[in-house]
């Protein structure tokens, strides 16, 4: 037998950390972050049908970028928060997901008021 083969009784080496903190992590942030991704849908569905029954009109080549990227921007800002925190410390990597999350926040908010500045109705 050599010295190389594992032992499931053998502890883990100094390097390895446990999973469940870094799973728990970023499950936690993922209900976050998904409440961003159903506003961003809920906006998507529901302002075309609102503006139509309201005004009888439709939404703008640019009003549907601004719902598109609210729909897609919390989930890629979710992966690009995942992939910077690879192999950083537990709490470097909470507080990306949170800044990550600060970013997506002020992102929709700011969507919030773009109707007013541009021409969101055609």
């Amino acid at each position: 037998m050599s010295v190389e083969s594992g032992n499931a009784a053998e502890p883990k080496a100094v390097g390895q950390r446990a999973a469940w903190p870094v799973w728990a992590i970023a499950i936690f942030f993922a209900i976050l972050y998904s409440y961003a991704l159903w506003a961003g849908i809920g906006n998507a569905i529901g302002l075309p049908q609102t503006v139509w029954a309201s005004y009888h009109l439709g939404i703008s080549p640019i009003g549907w970028v601004l719902l598109i990227i609210g729909v897609l921007l919390s989930p890629a800002v979710f992966v690009a928060c995942l992939l910077l925190g690879r192999r950083r410390g537990l709490v470097a990597r909470a507080l990306i997901y949170a800044a990550g999350l600060c970013v997506v926040s002020a992102v929709l908010s700011s969507l919030i008021i773009a109707p007013t500045i541009v021409n969101f109705i055609a």
